[in-house]
């Protein structure tokens, strides 16, 4: 009878044991359930924020013009040869828009006083003149296609697209014939964003991620599109940033093919806080 006892109490103090764990772990839920729910995106954003965004360049023509005879859209090839001589004897370090990525998403350092070479436009002279004169400092760039030019006189061929990728620059995607994006519409998408893309990305056999804007025109739709792409990040112009979006809508300034190497250091100084 003593062993009936004492099962049946060894039996009771298992079952509240047990009971007692489930409500413990009821009340964990609970609390947990009641704090508040953070979406990463939004956070990223909050953080982003909260950076000072690195120096990003654009370069349209480079041409042997004579200095200060540029337009908005050309700098000559001496000027361009100076600007990238006093940015290196600056003390400035290239990176390119996988490091800018980590920097913003999460917080990864830059190297001392960054900043980003970009060419927009497929031009020869990205080839035969820029990267030239960028390797020579150990700089690299990213060279923004258009795919209709390549392999047209006065534009970069295949090989040189995929020569650059091979040097560590970066590839990334112009549309096929500089179409404004805000203007796209169903099919729209699938010329100007997904042939170029493929086309680009079977000359340089990597992923093309990065992108810029023609005419540095964007919209919420046109964001849209380009992640559904896997574009990790998009470059404008030096229009206002959006806030629920700034890793696609990153600001660059256009540097004029007029500005003194001191005109430049002063704009990058002030454009970019």
């Amino acid at each position: 009878m003593k062993l009936i006892y004492t099962i049946i109490l060894l039996i009771g103090v298992t079952v509240l044991q047990r009971c007692g764990a489930g409500e413990t772990k009821r009340n964990q839920q609970q609390k947990i359930s009641q704090q508040p729910i953070i979406n990463p995106s939004v956070a990223s954003v909050f953080a982003i924020q909260k950076l000072n965004q690195a120096p990003v360049l654009c370069y349209h023509n480079i041409h042997d013009v004579t200095i200060g005879a540029g337009s908005d859209y050309t700098v000559s090839t001496n000027a361009f040869k100076a600007q990238v001589k006093i940015l290196a004897d600056s003390g400035y370090h290239t990176i390119l828009p996988a490091q800018l990525w980590t920097y913003l998403i999460d917080g990864t350092p830059l190297p001392p006083k960054p900043i980003m070479f970009t060419f927009d436009d497929t031009h020869r002279e990205h080839y035969s003149i820029a990267a030239l004169e960028l390797e020579k400092y150990g700089f690299k760039g990213v060279f923004f296609i258009m795919t209709v030019c390549v392999g047209k006189p006065g534009y970069m061929t295949a090989g040189q697209l995929k020569a650059l990728s091979e040097k560590g620059h970066i590839i990334g995607g112009h549309t096929w014939d500089h179409f404004d994006l805000r203007t796209l519409h169903d099919k729209d998408w699938v010329v100007q964003l997904d042939k170029p893309n493929l086309y680009l990305e079977k000359i340089i056999g990597k992923p093309v991620q990065s992108f810029a804007y023609p005419f540095g025109a964007w919209n919420d739709a046109a964001i849209d599109e380009l992640k559904k792409r896997g574009i990790k990040e998009a470059f404008q112009l030096s229009g206002k940033q959006s806030e629920k979006e700034p890793l696609y809508t990153i600001r660059r300034i256009l540097v004029a093919g007029n500005w003194s190497t001191k005109q430049l250091l002063s704009a990058i100084k002030t454009s970019f806080k």
